[in-house]
């Protein structure tokens, strides 16, 4: 019996901090914060229009893993249109097996 009991003892342990779906407060998400910022896909939409605030301008500009690249790709995109930044131009939707998840911006 005492080894059953140490098992489920671990193995709630692990899910608890270790497993994709324990949680992130920071991020307001089901999933661990190393899966949210470093391990998720995500798809990149970009807001054309934010200044003039019509939401019918974003679009899916490309994929990435992680957060930081998300960001990054939303950034290099601005850059190539010549759009000048703005943090709410962009926005990652975590895809998990066929799914939009969450959406997700990188904090600093």
């Amino acid at each position: 019996m005492r080894p059953l009991v140490t098992l489920i003892v671990v193995a709630g342990i692990y899910y608890f901090f270790f497993s994709d779906e324990s949680g992130c407060d920071k991020y307001a998400s089901k999933y661990s914060c190393t899966y949210v910022v470093d391990k998720a896909n995500y798809d990149v939409y970009y807001w054309h229009g934010v200044y003039e605030g019509n939401p019918s301008d974003e679009r899916r500009i490309g994929s990435t893993v992680g957060l930081r690249a998300c960001r990054e790709f939303a950034v290099d995109y601005s850059r190539r249109i010549r759009e000048v930044w703005n943090d709410r131009s962009y926005i990652c939707m975590l895809v998990k097996d066929g799914k939009n998840m969450e959406k997700h911006r990188l904090m600093f």
